[in-house]
């Protein structure tokens, strides 16, 4: 009797050691798969999670990595699925985020048009109908960001990578960690997260936005989240992501004067976001205008850095990272001195730059539609006389009594000078409808170099040289404002116009389709 107890208790023993360590070996794989997911490592945690889900396909936690596991793929029908089995198996407060995330995404994307790019590099979701005009620019686009950035930053990540371009920022928010409000408050109107591009069409803002330069930004933020594991903190990552993401248009990165004048204030005051300030996330700073200043900042970093080091920083600073060594360690290599040293070195630099203020007092900001009107618009004068003016060659404009409103206009730069977008873009359409082209592109040539992303002058100007018959510098300007409001009819007509001139017959023709599309908004 005591020789089958004893044989009883070793055999209860050696089950509770066979089980521990099982659940043990469990519970590593688990970690493992989820560092896996985390790191965006989709081929390791494909085959971690089927081994999981092999050895017990209802473990609460493995409902949640698998789940948690098709979303960063696009899977999101078996994404709701399994999360939502974890949810109920575990009431677990992350697996019910992910379930309703998923399903977000789900209910935004199920009537998605797809489309794969020629070189297999990205795979293009967008809302049927008018968004199908962004397809063509994004796929030129990405095709040389894919060449350039995989170079610069010494990776190539699987394919395809996913674009998926939402309607309103109201989407946006649904289906990401930001709110609506946070998203409008900073301009941040584009993401990098699970695995894959979430991008805002410029047809929610009221003259579109940089979204090519975007998209290029954000494809940098994928590549760097990937080849160092995520472990890159928020101020490297876009630091880096800014200061690289015109490699796709060939020209050297520049800060532009309006980021050069957010800077010379920001020294003045002695006010720079510092790079603690800017995390979590650059979209939780207070304003746009602060957001724009942390971009800046971040861009000087890596060019300061670049000069220190000689050459491209991309590569060594993130593969040092993805091998262990903390942001200030991995910094601290390549600038050649301790961290604390590189700050002040770095701050030494800013100043030596010889940063202007502002030419004229303009708030650039994103406008979107729907939430902001033409009082907004105007606001962004600081001179009430001029505001005043410019509503009254508005109200002008819309009786279509071009040349008055041009007077009222031009009244309007006596107050503000010959360098503010808002009223030389006004300017400058007044004087093309009178047909005083040439007038016209001299008044839009004026603030254009310190505004090369304000579109109406873009336009306006590129309208005014078709008109002269200078069709090659046409068609730089008018290709310019399709990397910011490609939903503009007048900018693929014009273009249409303007390949045909030149004998790209091919061009104009998908000129004239966009044409077709953005009309029928």
């Amino acid at each position: 009797m005591m020789h089958r107890t004893i044989a009883a208790s070793i055999s209860s023993l050696l089950l509770t050691l066979i089980l521990g360590a099982t659940a043990h070996a469990q519970n590593q794989e688990q970690r493992a798969a989820e560092e896996a997911i985390a790191a965006w490592d989709i081929t390791t945690a494909e085959q971690l999670v089927a081994q999981l889900n092999a050895e017990a396909p209802q473990d609460p936690r493995n409902l949640f990595l698998t789940g948690h596991l098709h979303l960063m793929k696009g899977e999101y029908q078996q994404a709701v699925d399994y999360l939502g089995q974890a949810e109920h198996a575990s009431g677990d407060p992350l697996a019910s985020h992910y379930f309703e995330l998923a399903k977000a995404v789900l209910e935004e994307t199920q009537d998605y048009a797809h489309h794969l790019t020629a070189d297999g590099n990205f795979l293009i979701s967008y809302p049927k109908g008018a968004d199908a005009v962004l397809v063509p620019y994004a796929e030129a686009t990405m095709a040389k960001a894919w060449k350039s950035l995989t170079k610069i930053f010494d990776y190539v990540p699987e394919r395809p990578v996913r674009i998926e371009f939402y309607p309103t920022v109201d989407v946006l928010g649904h289906v990401s960690p930001l709110t609506v409000a946070e998203i409008r408050t900073s301009g941040t109107i584009a993401l990098c997260k699970y695995n894959r591009l979430m991008v805002t069409s410029p047809r929610d803002l009221v003259y579109g936005y940089d979204w090519l330069d975007t998209l290029s930004h954000e494809f940098i933020h994928l590549l760097i989240t990937k080849k160092s594991k995520n472990q890159v903190p928020i101020w490297l990552h876009e630091g880096l992501a800014k200061y690289y993401e015109v490699k796709w248009r060939d020209v050297p990165p520049t800060l532009e004067r309006h980021s050069e004048a957010l800077l010379a204030k920001a020294i003045a005051d002695d006010k720079l976001i510092t790079f603690e300030e800017m995390s979590p996330s650059m979209a939780k700073l207070p304003s746009q205008e602060a957001t724009a200043t942390a971009f800046a900042e971040v861009f000087t970093v890596i060019e300061f850095l670049n000069k220190r080091h000689g050459a491209d920083v991309a590569a060594p600073l993130v593969a040092s990272m993805a091998g262990g060594e903390s942001d200030r360690d991995a910094v601290s290599a390549v600038a050649g001195m301790p961290f604390d040293r590189f700050g002040r070195a770095w701050k030494a630099f800013l100043k030596g730059q010889g940063y202007r203020p502002r030419d004229v007092e303009y708030d650039q900001r994103l406008l979107f539609k729907g939430e902001h009107s033409e009082q907004d618009e105007l606001a962004q004068l600081k001179v009430d006389k001029a505001k005043e003016l410019v509503w009254l060659g508005d109200r002008l404009r819309l009786k279509k009594r071009w040349r008055a409103a041009s007077k009222e206009y031009r009244r309007a730069t006596e107050f503000v000078g010959d360098k503010s977008p808002l009223v030389q873009g006004k300017l400058g359409l007044a004087l093309l409808r009178t047909g005083l082209f040439e007038q016209a592109a001299t008044e839009l040539q004026k603030p254009i170099d310190l505004y090369p992303r304000h579109v109406v002058l873009q336009v306006y100007l590129g309208e005014a040289l078709l008109k002269m018959g200078r069709y090659e510098e046409a068609r730089t300007h008018l290709e310019e404002a399709l990397t910011i409001n490609p939903f503009d009819p007048d900018v693929h007509a014009s273009l249409a116009i303007v390949y045909d001139q030149l004998g790209e017959h091919d061009r104009a023709a998908v000129e004239k389709k966009a044409n077709t599309l953005v009309n029928a908004m």
